[in-house]
């Protein structure tokens, strides 16, 4: 796709107002996480580009809310508590 982020970076810093530039780095996923993944690799695939790792992302974001719940009910287990009608504070 030829996408050069800098350039991208450097375009989107021109809007006047609600934009601040995070530049890449681990863990960099784009202003809207869930869709991003998923928006990209359409794009690719318009381009003839096949790009499985950020389809993996795409994936695991999605899973991320039943990940943690899982985790939560296991931490109520351990408390001896039910999952069903605890009250939970996620920040």
């Amino acid at each position: 796709m030829d996408i050069d982020i800098w350039e991208v970076l450097d375009a989107a810093e021109t809007k006047p107002f609600g934009f601040h530039r995070f530049d890449p780095g681990p863990g960099w996923g784009g202003h809207c996480i869930p869709v991003d993944p998923f928006y990209l690799t359409w794009k690719a695939r318009t381009v003839g580009i096949h790009s499985h790792f950020i389809e993996l992302a795409g994936e695991i974001n999605t899973q991320m809310p039943m990940h943690v719940v899982g985790r939560v009910q296991e931490a109520l287990n351990d408390a001896g508590l039910p999952l069903n009608g605890s009250t939970v504070l996620l920040l």
